[in-house]
């Protein structure tokens, strides 16, 4: 374990100079800013983690909060839209589930321009550790990083990897499982239904499941395996853009063929278009959803997914949280949570 002894001797300086630095006081104290940036250096490089909870006890403050940060606010349509989202809402109370589970109060806030103040308040003192979920814009991982809070992110897709404790969802084995199903029940004609906001041209999560099936669909022989986007406007659903995208796959291939959705939503939405036009699941068309969100199973037909284990994406961020701000020995890595294959109605039973 780092110690400041530790940073103090790779700067040249003593103990309570270092001390003051990173529990921002240098500027209070009258240290040169290019001691107090050396310092910073050395404490990140040395990946130098405080027990929040001791220093807590010591100044007398009993803060047990872990901070909630939601950054896909503009998918969501704020934090009520979050918390009803199938999916999101789903992870989110899983979340508080393990928080509690683990003797901590979850506080909350949606990320945006209005709100980072209200998160540089909280970061500085009043909380003692972070869980992110979603793309982290460069201010607030530095902001985090020079709080020196224990950080778990999910799906952060930073710029500078490995800043944090990063959990993503393994979406090239979602992929893998989808494709390799529909090519052994022999669908030869394959497309992945990509929907996506017209603002976010680069989705990463959507970006890399469609990476992947580029990539993936390269290994097989016999098939033609291709990509359909459709842009949808702020205020379009899921489910819509799906019917959309639907309505292009259908009039494009003679049935049978064989259709992934980046996500459960959209793979109803195709599933909509389909039935209007009369063709038969899964005889004409095999759809296959990417979440498993609960709506999967009572859909008529049951839709075949991928199922994202939502307590293990939520579990893997809140443990290494509480066990860094207990001093628990806590490993920060990449982890990329398994999937599996929920096999229902809208494909064949092998």
């Amino acid at each position: 374990m780092v110690r400041l002894k530790d940073i103090a001797q790779a700067a040249g300086v003593s103990v309570t100079t270092v001390s003051k630095v990173l529990n921002d006081r240098g500027d209070e104290f009258g240290i040169a800013k290019d001691t107090q940036e050396r310092i910073w250096e050395i404490a990140t490089r040395l990946n130098y983690q405080p027990n929040r909870e001791a220093r807590n006890l010591r100044l007398g403050k009993k803060y047990r909060s872990i901070l909630f940060l939601s950054l896909y606010e503009g998918r969501t349509k704020g934090a009520e839209g979050f918390f009803s989202h199938p999916f999101f809402g789903i992870v989110m109370h899983q979340i508080q589930e393990a928080v509690s589970r683990s003797g901590f109060y979850l506080s909350y806030v949606a990320v945006d321009e209005e709100s980072m103040g209200a998160v540089k308040a909280l970061v500085q003192d009043r909380i003692s550790g972070v869980v992110t979920w979603g793309t982290m814009p460069p201010d607030l991982a530095k902001l985090l990083k020079r709080s020196r809070l224990p950080v778990a992110a999910i799906e952060p897709y930073t710029a500078a990897p490995g800043l944090f404790h990063e959990v993503y969802v393994d979406n090239k084995q979602a992929i893998a499982l989808a494709l390799d199903y529909l090519y052994r029940c022999g669908y030869e004609r394959l497309v992945m239904a990509d929907a996506r906001l017209a603002s976010e041209e680069y989705n990463p999560v959507f970006s890399e499941r469609v990476a992947a099936w580029e990539e993936l669909s390269k290994g097989y022989t016999g098939i033609t395996a291709t990509v359909e986007t459709y842009h949808r406007l702020a205020g379009t659903s899921d489910i819509t853009a799906g019917e959309v995208l639907g309505e292009r796959i259908i009039g494009s291939l003679k049935p049978p063929f064989g259709i992934v959705a980046v996500n459960d939503l959209t793979a109803m939405g195709v599933m909509y278009a389909a039935q209007r036009h009369g063709l038969r699941i899964p005889e004409d068309m095999a759809v296959v959803g990417i979440d498993d969100i609960e709506w999967a199973a009572f859909h008529n037909p049951a839709l075949t997914t991928v199922r994202i284990p939502k307590d293990r994406l939520a579990w893997e961020a809140v443990d290494y949280v509480s066990k860094a701000i207990n001093g628990s020995g806590a490993e920060t890595k990449v982890v990329r949570v398994p999937v599996e294959l929920i096999v229902r109605e809208t494909t064949p039973h092998l």
